[in-house]
């Protein structure tokens, strides 16, 4: 089509979305969408183009309308197909830098709507079956509201599985007494053989079992894991009652328990074990909070690698991860840019610490992709001093007294 740069069209779509003006003549049939979202510079006029229909036509204006939510409601529009995609040749002039900003933020938004249905498609009758199992659990064992500020002023460590792991672990064991240890589930095996046990292990995925996670060493295992409703039920034979705690997450049958008097809890599950580690860290009140294997990239020496050398490969098998298909690049740590194979997590977590304004935190990584809101710290030039204060009290008294029924149903 004249005049136009891209055009994508999804089979089965009945919606579009379309970015710039359209030149004055236009070979598509519009005729065929029920509804059109038209994002213009805001000097563009308010009636719509000749070639949309106008009663299914809504004009929206970047950098005045509310683009996130605007795009998020659209898309809903259809539950199970996204929308065509149509970007002008007219994008630029005065307003080139927020057209080009707006097309991220789409980008982002319906790379985040395919990845949410094709997940839930793939293993939807798994969540609501796990969920289920879980339920007593969820119900008595919620992360309570208690919790808010706990640690305050203790220095954290929150360790996640990149690649980078395999360098910077030498020197989070070193100080690991110092700090209260998070770990993602699948970075525990690689503490354990540094000796370091963690004090909150985070697993939030549908697929990963303890025994794939948990260290061999009962010495090793988490002193508490904080889980999600979708959880593998494995996790209530493999942990105590008295160490599991559950986080409400985005799923419908959480908001349902709510109706039921199970109230959500105040921190919610994030996109990622790691990310949600961070959450938590930061719900607790730890400060400064301090990152290892937050990468959110592949190793670029090696792009069939995402993760450190201990994680347990079967972890990821369904994952769909293709090492030669070409990823998206992000804003690198020591290069301009680098391939990311989580775009939508990177997005999410990124902006959340840019808007960060409580603990101070620290990146100690030597590649991986840049988080805006962090203080960049090579391994090699990792430097820690712990606090005087004592932090075994202040855990233990996390977990004591027990959390009874009544007390969940109010956390």
């Amino acid at each position: 089509m004249t005049g136009i740069l891209l055009d994508q069209h999804p089979n089965g779509a009945t919606t579009c979305i379309v970015i710039g003006p359209l030149p004055d003549q236009v070979a598509r049939n519009f005729g065929e969408f029920r509804a059109i979202l038209h994002w213009l510079g805001n000097d563009a006029p308010a009636s719509p183009h000749p070639a949309l229909p106008r009663d299914r036509t809504q004009i929206a204006y970047i950098g005045v309308d509310p683009s996130e939510a605007t795009l998020e409601r659209f898309v809903r529009l259809n539950p199970r197909r996204l929308p065509s995609l149509i970007i002008t040749n007219a994008i630029g002039g005065r307003f080139a830098d927020a057209y080009q900003r707006f097309i991220t933020e789409t980008h982002r938004v319906l790379e985040s709507a395919h990845r949410t249905r094709f997940t839930r498609q793939q293993d939807g009758f798994n969540w609501q079956r796990h969920i289920l199992q879980n339920a007593p659990s969820y119900a008595r064992r919620r992360v309570p509201a208690a919790w808010a500020g706990a640690l305050r002023g203790l220095p954290a460590f929150v360790c996640g599985a990149g690649p980078s792991l395999d360098v910077s672990i030498a020197q989070l064991a070193a100080s690991a007494g110092g700090a209260v240890i998070f770990s993602a589930d699948s970075a525990l095996r690689a503490l354990a053989r540094h000796q370091v046990r963690a004090d909150f292990a985070v697993s939030i995925d549908l697929a990963k079992i303890p025994t794939k996670c948990l260290p061999s060493d009962p010495a090793f295992t988490p002193a508490q894991v904080v889980l999600a409703s979708v959880s593998p039920p494995s996790w209530q034979e493999a942990i105590r009652a008295e160490r599991r705690f559950f986080l409400s997450g985005n799923q419908l049958t959480d908001d349902w328990f709510a109706s039921q008097g199970v109230a959500r809890t105040e921190l919610s599950v994030t996109e990622s074990c790691g990310s949600t580690a961070i959450g938590l860290a930061h719900y607790l009140g730890c400060d400064p909070i301090y990152l290892f294997g937050l990468d959110l990239a592949v190793d670029p020496a090696d792009p069939a690698r995402r993760h450190q050398s201990q994680a347990d490969p079967a972890l990821y098998a369904n994952s769909r991860y293709d090492p030669a298909a070409r990823l998206p690049k992000v804003p690198g740590n020591y290069t301009e840019t680098v391939p990311c194979f989580a775009l939508g997590d990177w997005q999410e977590l990124d902006a959340r610490l840019h808007g960060n304004t409580g603990a101070k935190i620290f990146n100690v990584n030597d590649r991986g992709a840049r988080l805006r809101g962090t203080t960049l710290v090579h391994p090699s030039k990792f430097r820690f001093t712990p606090t005087a204060e004592e932090k075994t009290a202040r855990l233990a008294a996390l977990s004591t007294p027990p959390i009874s029924a009544a007390a969940a149903t109010t956390a």
